[in-house]
């Protein structure tokens, strides 16, 4: 059986325990901050490191992904930099999205994967 990238990680989403969910949310809306003041953007870097500290290994490997599949199916998706908002969460999570970047990119891109369909 043959299963979509998007379907493939909407499935382990639904199947993600209760802090993974928070913790995307939280990330979610870090990423989306946009044009909002620096207080507001505080309070959104306060929760997401609240999150993240509440998840356990697995579940932030689980967000890594999440994340670095959000970052490679964005328009916007550049990458992480220093002046990223994840870099401000904390280091060594965006280490790891920066690190797992360009597979993603890589496996979205892959023609196997863009005519996957479930069988």
């Amino acid at each position: 059986m043959i299963v979509s990238g998007a379907a493939q990680a909407w499935k382990e989403s639904s199947a993600a325990g209760l802090p993974l969910r928070m913790a995307q949310r939280t990330f979610a809306a870090l990423l989306e901050g946009g044009e909002r003041g620096e207080f507001a953007m505080a309070q959104l870097r306060s929760a997401a490191r609240r999150t993240l500290s509440a998840l356990s290994a697995d579940e932030q490997s689980d967000l890594l992904r999440w994340l670095s599949l959000q970052l490679a199916s964005s328009d916007a998706g550049k990458g992480v930099n220093t002046s990223s908002p994840l870099t401000r969460v904390d280091a060594m999570l965006a280490a790891g999205i920066a690190a797992a970047l360009p597979r993603t990119r890589e496996e979205l891109q892959s023609p196997a994967r863009k005519g996957a369909v479930a069988a």
